[in-house]
């Protein structure tokens, strides 16, 4: 023996899709060994493991933590007090790292094409933010949010 020693490195490569069987499926391979180590089936874009009912390619998307159920995204629609008109898109948490676009539209079904909401008004309280929709003067409007990671 000579005395030197064997040292490996695993080289990962963590800021992209392309690690092992992470690999190819849409979320950050270092976001999904962070919170399941290595080559774990539960880290799968469609798995929910804490339950929630928020699977890990929205969590990853949102911001939040998959692994615990108390981390959720919530969306709630709110009358504005003396505004019939008016309704407040309350959701949260909400993050500096994303990118949030209220869409609309008049019904639900097939070839709908969703608008972005034309003059919201934001208001960010904490991890919550409220958008205020001034025309919401129709009998049916529907809401949809996206959210970006950039």
């Amino acid at each position: 023996m000579n005395g030197s020693t064997n040292n490996r490195k695993t080289n990962m490569k963590t800021i992209s899709d392309n690690f092992g069987s992470y690999a190819g499926d849409g979320i950050d391979d270092s976001w999904q060994v962070q919170y399941f180590g290595l080559n774990n089936p539960d880290a799968a874009p469609a798995k929910d493991p804490d339950g929630d009912g928020q699977n890990n390619q929205f969590e990853f998307t949102a911001g939040l933590l998959p692994n615990n159920p108390l981390s959720r995204f919530l969306f709630r629609i709110e009358p504005v007090p003396g505004f019939p008109n008016k309704r407040n898109l309350v959701f949260g948490p909400r993050f500096v790292t994303r990118t949030y676009t209220v869409l609309s539209a008049p019904s639900l079904g097939t070839g709908i094409i969703w608008q972005p909401l034309a003059g919201g008004i934001v208001q960010d309280n904490g991890s919550e933010r409220t958008v205020t929709d001034p025309a919401a003067t129709t009998a049916r409007k529907f809401y949809r949010l996206e959210i970006t990671k950039p």
